[in-house]
């Protein structure tokens, strides 16, 4: 006999990040696996009951490591840098507010691997001046993007902000000062990573897009991410030397501020990044 244990995540989490479990008795083993997003399920021998308490401390000893691990993006082989979204019944934009915010830069699939899954893509995004919110903090309903890949409107995997070079806490100036920020889509399928960056303005000012600022803020990003660009991680003590080079890609998307967000105009060119780690 085997025994299924259920656990249930809780909206208010706990140390665990746990609300309950139970107990359910299997004439056989399986895999673990994921039946939902609100349920975790672990198969391991029958024990006696008396054992029962002691069992599931062990499981949730282990269990927050292996829930919190960073999910890696899979990419399929592929010779391309990314699917046009509007090929598939996708966009170029994004949506917000009714509206869009251009996916004006893409990190294209020929990239190295490492730089395609999200916590190599954080590493990167370190090299070149932006880091996490701050705190960890994030403030408003996240954006969805339709990039063709056959899922529909998907939300952003996590917003990144310029930090000013200041480890840890630059990206809480950002969000008091206003500066440089972007969101990411990865799509599926190919790993390529969309981007929607632009400039805004300070707290004060709700974080508006400043005048200009898609196209202020991509060219921005450009600028820090292009040549060699170099990274420390202090946990594993490695570093890692970043290569990126630019294309330049236009006929994608109209110029113009036709259903772009706040009514400010873009100027049409997506800038393809290509990086490989040295």
């Amino acid at each position: 006999m085997w025994i299924c244990l259920i656990l249930h995540p809780s909206p208010h989490r706990g140390p665990l990040g746990l609300l309950k479990y139970r107990m359910v008795q299997l004439p056989s083993p399986r895999r673990f696996c994921c039946l939902t997003h609100t349920h975790f399920t672990l198969v391991f021998p029958s024990l006696s009951s008396e054992m029962y308490p002691f069992t599931v401390f062990a499981v949730l000893l282990v269990l927050p490591s292996f829930l919190s691990a960073t999910p890696v993006i899979e990419r399929a082989a592929t010779g391309v840098d990314f699917i046009n979204p509007a090929a598939n019944g996708g966009s170029w934009l994004d949506k917000s507010a009714g509206l869009g915010e251009p996916l004006n830069v893409v990190i294209s699939a020929q990239s190295s691997p490492q730089v395609l899954n999200l916590d190599g893509f954080l590493q990167y995004a370190q090299a070149i001046g932006f880091d996490k919110e701050c705190l960890g903090l994030h403030i408003g309903n996240p954006q969805t993007a339709n990039l063709g890949d056959g899922r529909g409107d998907v939300n952003e995997t996590e917003v990144l902000r310029q930090s000013f070079g200041i480890p840890g806490i630059g990206t809480c100036v950002e969000s008091l000062t206003g500066g440089n920020h972007f969101r990411v889509f990865p799509q599926a399928g190919t790993g390529a990573l969309f981007l929607a960056v632009s400039k805004e303005q300070d707290a004060e000012d709700s974080h508006n897009i400043v005048a200009d600022g898609y196209n202020i803020g991509r060219d921005l990003l450009v600028a820090s991410a292009i040549g060699k660009k170099t990274h420390f991680d202090v946990e594993t003590f490695k570093l890692t030397t970043y290569n990126t080079v630019l294309t330049n890609l236009t006929g994608l998307i109209a110029p113009g501020s036709d259903g772009v967000n706040h009514g400010i105009a873009q100027d049409g060119v997506i800038k393809l990044l290509t990086v490989t780690i040295e």
